[in-house]
C-alpha cells in the first residue's frame, strides 16, 4: 500500500460513519468504471461465426446445395422448392 493511500484511510477513518459510506461508494464506482475500460470487448456474433466457418474444412462447406439460401424451407422443413 502506498504512502498517499494510508494517509487517505487514515483521514477517511476520523470521517463520520455516514460520510465514511458516501466515499466508499464513490471510491468502489470509480474503480468499477475503470475496470469496465480496460476489459477486453467481447467479439461480435458475425466474428465468431466466421471463426467457427473457418475450422470447416473446405470439402465439408461443398457437400452444401448451392441454393440453400433460395430452398431454406425445402431443405428445413420439407416445403416444395423454388425453381
Amino acid at each position: 500500500m502506498t504512502k498517499r493511500l494510508e494517509e487517505a484511510i487514515a483521514a477517511l477513518a476520523k470521517l463520520p460513519e455516514s460520510e465514511q459510506d458516501g466515499i466508499a461508494t464513490l471510491i468502489l464506482e470509480k474503480i468499477a468504471l475503470e475496470k469496465s475500460h480496460t476489459e477486453p470487448v467481447a467479439k461480435p456474433f458475425w466474428q465468431k461465426i466466421q471463426e467457427i466457418g473457418a475450422k470447416v474444412p473446405r470439402e465439408e462447406w461443398e457437400k452444401l446445395p448451392t441454393d440453400f439460401a433460395r430452398n431454406f424451407e425445402s431443405y428445413m422443413y420439407g416445403m416444395p422448392t423454388k425453381e
